[in-house]
C-alpha cells in the first residue's frame, strides 16, 4: 500500500527519507532557535525579580534556559534521548507553572491564570515531534550511510 502511494506521487523511498530528514532538521533547528531565546530574555527577567515573583517560576525559567538548546542539538544524533529529555523538562515546567499559579492564587486570593506562562510549550512540542517521528520510523537526522549529499 505504501509503495503504491509513493510510486503514484513519483517519490522514491530515498527521496522520502531525504524529505523526512529535511523536515526533522528544520523542526530541531527551530528548537535551537527557541533555545537561543533565553540568552536574551531571561537575563532581563531574572534581573528584575522581586518579592512578588514566585520561586517556582524562576526554577521553570532556569530549567527552560539550560535545556532546549542542548537537547535540540542532541536530537541530531540521538533523537529518542533528546525527545525524552525535552518531554521530562516540558512536563516539569508545566507542573511548575501550574503550581506557581495555584500558590499565587491561594496566597493573594486572585484567580489563577494558567495560560500566562508558555515555557513548557516549546519543549513539549519538540518532544512530541521527536517521539512521533521516532515511533513512525523516520530516518536519523544525520545521514550515516556514507553517501554524499548533492
Amino acid at each position: 500500500m505504501r509503495s503504491a502511494s509513493i510510486e503514484r506521487h513519483g517519490i522514491t523511498a530515498e527521496e522520502r527519507d531525504d524529505l523526512r530528514r529535511f523536515w526533522g532538521r528544520v523542526v530541531f533547528a527551530l528548537g535551537m532557535g527557541i533555545g537561543m531565546l533565553p540568552f536574551a530574555a531571561p537575563p532581563g527577567a531574572i534581573s528584575t525579580l522581586g518579592q512578588h515573583d514566585a520561586m517556582l517560576e524562576v526554577v521553570a525559567l532556569i530549567a527552560f534556559c539550560i535545556t532546549v538548546l542542548p537537547a535540540s542539538v542532541l536530537a541530531f544524533w540521538h533523537r529518542r534521548a533528546a525527545s525524552l529529555w525535552l518531554l521530562l523538562v516540558g512536563l516539569a515546567a508545566a507542573a511548575l507553572v501550574i503550581a506557581e499559579q495555584h500558590s499565587l492564587a491561594s496566597a493573594r486570593g486572585i484567580a489563577p491564570d494558567y495560560y500566562s506562562d508558555y515555557l513548557f510549550v516549546g519543549p513539549l512540542g519538540l518532544a512530541l515531534f521527536g517521539i512521533i517521528t521516532e515511533w513512525k520510523g523516520w530516518p536519523p537526522l544525520l545521514d550515516r550511510s556514507g553517501r554524499t549529499q548533492a
